[in-house]
C-alpha cells in the first residue's frame, strides 16, 4: 500500500484519514503550524573544521537543509527565538581527535545566548581511556524567550595541544542541528 504526505493546511477539519475507513480523532492540523514557521535544519555540506585543544568552540553550521522563518544566521551560527514558547532541539556532531586514542573528554552543548553553561549537553569522560572519535548527540526541549539566540559549542581534550576538528560533509551528513517550537 503506497502513502503520501498529508500537507496540514489541506485538512480543512480535525480528523485525519487512517487506514480501513477509521479516522484519527483529537490532532488538529494548528500542531503543525509551529513547524512550518519555526523549524530549521542547520549543517556544514563540506569540509571539517579544526578548533583549538581543550577550548569550548562555536560550531560554525553555514548551510541550512531548510529554515522556515529564516530566523537561523549562517553567519553567528544562531538560531534566533522568533517567539516565546518550548521548543524541541536534535543535534549530532562528529568530532575527531585526529590521532588515535587522543581525545579523552569530549562534549557538544546547546547554549542560549552569551551564557557560559549549556542548557542541553551530552559530555563523555573517558578517564584513562582515549578515543580518535566521537559521535555526540542529545534531544529535549527548553522553554525560551522570543529573541533568545541558541547556538551549538563543542569541546574536546587532546591534552596535547594539537587540534581536533568535527566533520562536515559527509554523506548522510553527521553533524546538524535541528529544531522547531512545540508550543
Amino acid at each position: 500500500m503506497a502513502f503520501s504526505k498529508i500537507a496540514a493546511e489541506n485538512l480543512g477539519g480535525s480528523t485525519l484519514p487512517a487506514l480501513a475507513g477509521g479516522s484519527l480523532t483529537g490532532i488538529s492540523s494548528n500542531a503543525f503550524g509551529y513547524w512550518s514557521t519555526t523549524g530549521y535544519k542547520a549543517t556544514k555540506h563540506s569540509g571539517n573544521v579544526t578548533f583549538n585543544d581543550a577550548t569550548v568552540t562555536s560550531v560554525a553550521f553555514s548551510n541550512e537543509d531548510y529554515d522556515n522563518g529564516n530566523n537561523y544566521n549562517t553567519g553567528t551560527y544562531k538560531y534566533v527565538i522568533p517567539a516565546t514558547g518550548r521548543y524541541f532541539f536534535t543535534f549530532n556532531i562528529a568530532i575527531e581527535a585526529g590521532v588515535d586514542n587522543e581525545g579523552k573528554q569530549w562534549f557538544a552543548g546547546l547554549y542560549i545566548g552569551t551564557a557560559s553553561d549549556p542548557k542541553m549537553r551530552v559530555r563523555y569522560n573517558g578517564n584513562n581511556g582515549r578515543w580518535r572519535a566521537m559521535e555526540l548527540s542529545n534531544s529535549g526541549t527548553l522553554s525560551l524567550s522570543s529573541g533568545n539566540e541558541v547556538h551549538l559549542k563543542v569541546y574536546c581534550d587532546r591534552s596535547d595541544n594539537n587540534q581536533p576538528f568535527w566533520q562536515g560533509g559527509q554523506t548522510p551528513i553527521s553533524s546538524f542541528i535541528e529544531g522547531w517550537r512545540i508550543s
